[in-house]
């Protein structure tokens, strides 16, 4: 499944950079604002490594557009969510205010998770927070690497600056099973969960953005490969975000 056409990156590469990603914007935005405000919603930025050039994107209201709508768009009462990647607690909080089903999420960044649990209350979530790299086998950590923006903390991209995560097996959560919908922002980590989709039976919708800056074409082909073996089809998508749902769920 191609991704981006030629044309298609011709096209967003100037919107990326004089809205989405721009340091004078993102400036701005930390001396005026310094929060995050959709719809009804506020979101606190307390966090130290969020570069200028990310700050943009507040401003502009962009930050996770393609995540955002595919939820809008797709999620209903059926959709009981688990959320793989939390940030400042945004999906989580139109999840949860979408769907009215309270939230799983796991965060592996742990400076960050005072100020997702903070955002979630303010915006009156229920939720549960794991501060743990959700996994399908006993090891008990995962490395991970960071740099000095905290949305790109991942286990694919190598810096020196490498922290050890713990790890929970996904039979020791309480209550997974219940959960049908799967949402993915990691980066690149979308390629370890869709490859376990078989053990988790109970997830029959499946929300993820393709990191493709980060996976291979091979990588990448497996991703829709097990999609398809797995018996989820293509029923929504937004540039580089996708929404599978499994059979005729």
């Amino acid at each position: 499944m191609k991704v981006h056409s030629f044309a298609h990156k011709l096209i967003l590469l100037p919107i990326y950079y004089i809205i989405h990603h721009n340091v004078f914007f993102g400036y701005l935005h930390k001396q005026f604002f310094n929060f995050f405000k959709y719809k009804n919603f506020r979101f606190n930025l307390d966090i130290s490594n969020l570069p200028l050039s990310h700050r943009s994107s507040f401003l502009f209201k962009t930050y996770e557009y393609n995540d955002r709508k595919i939820c809008e768009k797709n999620l209903t009462f059926r959709n009981k969510c688990i959320v793989i990647g939390g940030g400042i607690g945004f999906i989580p909080t139109l999840t949860y205010h979408i769907t009215g089903n309270n939230v799983v999420i796991f965060e592996i960044n742990k400076d960050i998770i005072q100020n997702l649990e903070n955002n979630l209350l303010k915006n009156k979530c229920k939720f549960k927070i794991y501060n743990n790299n959700l996994t399908f086998d006993n090891k008990k950590r995962t490395t991970f690497y960071l740099n000095n923006n905290f949305l790109e903390t991942s286990a694919y991209v190598k810096t020196k600056r490498r922290t050890s995560i713990d790890n929970i097996n996904y039979k020791k959560v309480k209550n997974l099973s219940q959960f049908n919908t799967l949402i993915i922002d990691g980066e690149g980590i979308e390629e370890y969960y869709i490859k376990n989709l078989p053990k988790l039976k109970s997830i029959n919708y499946l929300i993820f953005e393709l990191h493709n800056n980060l996976l291979s074409k091979i990588e990448i082909n497996k991703i829709f490969n097990n999609l398809k073996k797995n018996n989820f089809k293509l029923i929504d998508k937004c540039f580089n975000s996708y929404y599978f749902g499994r059979g005729n769920k």
